[in-house]
């Protein structure tokens, strides 16, 4: 077996270079871009107005009431064509040029329009400057307004559209194929798993495509696959084969069994297997290798035990990690924060363990004895098939290889999970 931080290291040392692609604006949240954008315009464009209201002389209102002449109305979108003179006025609309004259604009409720006499009655003074945006005073033409290696958002889309990027180049997401073997396995319509029978419905496959989905993936599913060397081969290959997928995720088939035949098939196929134990509990039985093959990103193989839990953790743990380096993309990633434990942790192992827990946050300072923020607790598993037990957590408590029984209290790595 190797260690956890081996097996990321191996995975790393084997990834791919990042591959890039053009996508249009309306498709760019949630992606990392790949380049620097600069403003191609001053922002505002012009000084304008931040209020509905009459652009003045602020030397003209110094001592309301006063009445003014209304020169003309100027709405968005529209220049003025006159000029604020002593004693004038222009009605201006929020996002309308302030015309030339004014320095100033009085809100439309400090003031009462006359129509019969085109004069506006102002009662409230104003500094000079107020209510007005001025030209640039937001970027520059030339500004750069979002970093490459940025993840973007709904925030990000809006700035990039007001000043003109309408497609963008982003780091690419790797395409996947997810494909699960076992002769026990039975789509999850077949209402055949009673008492009496051997079946079990395949849980994995859409665990695992909804643990893609939720970081921005679309694999792609084989299906199950029987534990028969010639199918195997035949799926396999289909998911390996030049044009395919450039990340092929096997499910089963990995263990010491009788019938645990995937690592011979992905032999058979010239893949080059970089490692098949990890020192992880759950998950021990994980290969992982590259295709020899060309085009696409890679030809990235990652085979997981077929027990949920074990298929659940090596996700998060690892193939989350290479995805995340794939695409820049760190918040792929699982974040690892310190808490304080709960309860006591007595079962350790020579492995490195992913315990199911519950996770919460704390005030400051509220525990005595440390300045906690986290406070996590494990929880009842009843091992690498009690998908029921994950279902309740939203973490994992991470106990380091040949550690020594945990007492409550006790500060521990733990991996949040997606809320």
């Amino acid at each position: 077996m190797i260690t956890v931080e081996k097996a990321l290291e191996i995975i790393r040392e084997n990834l791919p270079e990042p591959q890039f692609e053009t996508v249009g604006l309306s498709d760019a949240s949630g992606r990392v871009i790949a380049e620097d954008v600069l403003s191609d315009i001053d922002m505002p464009p012009f000084d304008k107005s931040a209020m509905d209201g009459y652009a003045v002389r602020s030397e003209d209102i110094k001592l309301p009431p006063v009445e003014l002449e209304v020169l003309e109305i100027v709405p968005a979108g529209k220049t003025p064509v006159k000029e604020v003179k002593p004693g004038k006025a222009i009605k201006i609309m929020t996002g309308a040029p302030v015309p030339s004259g004014a320095d100033a604009v009085i809100m439309v409720e400090d003031t009462q329009y006359e129509p019969a006499t085109r004069t506006v009655r102002v009662f409230k003074g104003v500094k000079k400057h107020v209510n007005i945006c001025f030209k640039a005073e937001d970027l520059k033409e030339g500004d750069k307004v979002v970093n490459s290696d940025t993840k973007l958002t709904p925030q990000h889309i809006g700035l990039l559209a007001a000043v003109g990027k309408s497609r963008l180049r982003a780091y690419k997401y790797p395409s996947i194929t997810i494909a699960t073997t076992g002769d026990e396995l039975v789509e999850i319509t077949q209402l055949r798993c009673k008492m009496g029978t051997a079946e079990i419905r395949n849980s994995n496959t859409y665990s695992l495509m909804a643990q893609l989905n939720k970081v921005g993936f679309k694999p792609v599913s084989l299906g199950i696959i029987r534990d028969d060397m010639e199918t195997l081969t035949e799926k396999i290959s289909e998911g390996l084969k030049g044009g395919g997928a450039d990340i092929l995720i096997l499910t089963g088939g990995v263990s010491m069994g009788d019938y645990d035949i995937v690592e011979d098939v992905l032999k058979k196929l010239k893949v080059d297997i970089l490692f098949n134990k990890v020192a992880i509990k759950p998950g021990k039985p994980f290969v992982f290798g590259r295709a020899s093959r060309g085009g696409g990103a890679g030809g990235l193989i990652f085979s997981l035990p077929g027990n949920p839990v074990s298929c659940f953790v090596i996700t998060e743990v690892f193939i989350k990690a290479a995805l995340s380096i794939l695409c820049a993309d760190k918040t792929i990633k699982n974040q690892i924060v310190q808490a304080v434990l709960k309860k006591p942790i007595t079962n350790t192992s020579n492995r490195q363990q992913y315990i199911p827990a519950r996770l919460w946050e704390t005030e400051r300072g509220q525990k005595a004895d440390r300045d906690a923020l986290w406070m996590v607790e494990p929880l009842a598993s009843h091992g690498s098939a009690d998908i029921v037990s994950i279902c309740r957590a939203n973490a994992f408590i991470i106990v380091p290889p040949d550690s020594a029984p945990l007492e409550a209290g006790a500060v521990v790595n733990t991996m949040r999970l997606p809320e």
